[in-house]
């Protein structure tokens, strides 16, 4: 009975190391895994890039730029944070010289200053970690953007302040466990609304104005950015 049982012993210890063994295989030593905390839960980070884009259906809208951005985020939860951003730029703007002139009722581009302020709520793809020191993510902003008006517009058209949403996409990539690189590409939606006389149902009532479809004064119009620069992680008061 002795040998017996020190037979099923041996083969349960066995068994048991084999299990033991099989499960360190499974994922991968803290020391060596290529997933590392986030130990910080605020980050700063200034970013500078290019606004494109075509203006809108008649280039009234801001395009062709550059911007600069600000933007304070707070791991709200691991795989969610919350952020509050700015943003300058200055882009270019076509404008009507005059509804009622023959020829040459359009004109520019000029630059002119645009201003933005953002919440973004963001989707961390990693949640509270890096991979190999990358933490890739996507987000959705919401805000108001401001832009310069143009004294020599004279057909009442006026950018002034739109809602804006802007869904994009990004990556950090931690250089120390406090300072990353960052890079995003997002596209902001704004409206961009005409004033009545511009509505037209003859089709060569407004010359150069004339692709504005006739059925409406109102259109979204995308304006792709991309941006990259610099951020700093630091302690999370609150928690």
């Amino acid at each position: 009975m002795h040998s017996k049982y020190s037979k099923w012993i041996g083969a349960l210890g066995l068994a048991v190391v084999m299990t033991t063994a099989a499960d360190a295989q499974v994922g991968h030593d803290p020391a060596h895994s290529p997933y590392q905390d986030l130990r910080w839960g605020q980050f700063v980070s200034l970013s500078a890039g290019r606004i494109l884009g075509s203006g809108g259906t008649l280039g009234l809208g801001p395009h062709d730029g550059q911007v600069l951005f600000l933007r304070h985020e707070f791991l709200a939860d691991k795989p969610l944070s919350l952020a509050l951003g700015a943003g300058f730029g200055q882009a270019d703007r076509l404008y009507v010289r005059s509804l009622s002139a023959t020829t040459d009722r359009v004109a520019g581009p000029v630059k002119r200053n645009l201003y933005m302020a953002e919440g973004v709520l963001q989707l961390n793809l990693t949640g509270g970690k890096t991979w190999h020191n990358l933490a890739p993510y996507a987000n959705l902003g919401l805000g108001l953007a401001f832009a310069q008006n143009l004294p020599a517009d004279s057909s009442g058209y006026k950018f002034g302040t739109r809602f804006f949403f802007a869904p994009g996409a990004g990556l950090r990539a931690f250089v120390t466990r406090r300072l990353y690189l960052r890079v995003e590409a997002r596209a902001v939606f704004w409206s961009l609304t005409y004033p009545g006389p511009y509505r037209t149902t003859d089709p060569d009532g407004l010359g150069p104005l004339k692709p504005l479809l006739a059925s409406t004064l109102k259109e979204w119009a995308p304006a792709p950015m991309i941006h990259a620069g610099l951020g700093y992680a630091f302690k999370n008061p609150f928690f």
